[in-house]
């Protein structure tokens, strides 16, 4: 649900909200971030003079809608769906360099995704009981057989890195201003470790962990022969524009976008032949039609494997056996199969 979306089904649940006395529903021409910043700007000078008294709540309660509006849209199983065939479709035989998926999404499909097909995968995160953020650990390998000599180890194939941008709604920050991941259900409006849409969102990448998340972004662009598949975004955030233009400064990089806009119209005009527009009158770009007409099916090794698996994890569940510990069914998917992201 884009932002004219989010300002219809917030004014339907909050039809007399106001903003220092004036009814806000016909102000901002269905832009919820129009809005945020405005509230954001009231607040700011109640510093100087009281214009709101409640403007601190009304933030809250906005930031509290969008919060939620996540949680609710994370229950569809046809979504799930498209994410699970479209990373089935995207590990192929013998990837060893990490699949770097680049987000500003603040839902869990893609985590639920990669849960469910037990592919590996790093979010930034490390620790089990505590998980507490660590941009070092996208540094690290995930080798393939411990049992070997350590000059045979080799990385794990098609192991995904995760970036979330713009925060996530199980991200809190802890007391000690540490940043740690825990059950969304548990988390209040507030605690939530997400840049809210506001014209200001791009100050707020100046701080951890999302200065972390952009520099390793950064880093992995710049890297020779780089190539950055880009979907469902639209160009409208600067800090992010930022990073994929210093990125054509590296004659070997490539961009691929699925999409159309007005700024995706501007790229294209730049008559650069690494940069790559596809779109279609039929909306080829739509997540649906990604991944049933342009990113290839899973492998049929890999389905059956899956199925396999599947029935031997009821079996297990039957019989009141342990499954193992994972490592070795994700890593064995994972390998018949990205042509992917970065």
């Amino acid at each position: 649900m884009g932002m004219w979306g989010l300002h219809e089904a917030f004014f339907e649940q909050y039809p007399d909200f106001e903003i220092a006395g004036v009814e806000a529903r016909d102000l901002f021409d269905g832009n919820l971030e129009a809005m945020l910043g405005t509230i954001n700007a009231v607040a700011t000078v109640n510093g100087l003079t009281e214009v709101d008294a409640s403007i601190e709540e009304k933030a809250s309660l906005v930031r509290g809608f969008i919060r939620s509006r996540v949680i609710k849209g994370m229950s569809g199983e046809e979504v799930s769906s498209f994410y699970r065939r479209f990373f089935q479709g995207i590990v192929s035989q013998g990837r060893r360099a990490p699949i770097n998926i680049f987000t500003t999404n603040y839902d869990l499909y893609v985590e639920q995704a990669l849960d469910s097909l037990r592919f590996p995968y790093n979010n930034g995160f490390s620790g089990t009981y505590h998980r507490t953020f660590d941009p070092a650990s996208y540094r690290y390998a995930l080798v393939e057989d411990l049992r070997l000599s350590r000059d045979a180890w080799g990385r794990v194939p098609n192991y995904f890195n995760l970036y979330k941008l713009h925060g996530s709604v199980s991200w809190i920050r802890d007391e000690d201003d540490g940043v740690r991941e825990v059950d969304y259900a548990g988390v209040t409006n507030d605690q939530t470790v997400m840049i809210y849409p506001t014209p200001l969102k791009d100050r707020s990448t100046l701080m951890t962990p999302y200065s972390d998340l952009f520099r390793s972004m950064e880093n992995e662009l710049l890297q020779s022969n780089s190539v950055l598949i880009v979907m469902g975004y639209s160009f409208g955030d600067e800090h992010i524009n930022r990073l994929i233009y210093n990125a054509l400064a590296v004659p070997t990089f490539r961009l691929v976008v699925f999409g159309s806009s007005k700024n995706i119209n501007k790229l294209n005009e730049l008559g650069d032949s690494r940069i790559v527009i596809i779109n279609s009158e039929d909306k080829i770009y739509y997540f649906e039609n990604l991944v049933d007409k342009v990113f290839p099916n899973a492998s049929e090794e890999l389905v059956e494997e899956m199925r396999v698996r599947e029935v031997t994890r009821r079996l297990g569940k039957v019989l009141g056996l342990d499954s193992d510990d994972g490592i070795g069914d994700a890593r064995d998917s994972a390998r018949k199969a990205g042509e992917a992201y970065e």
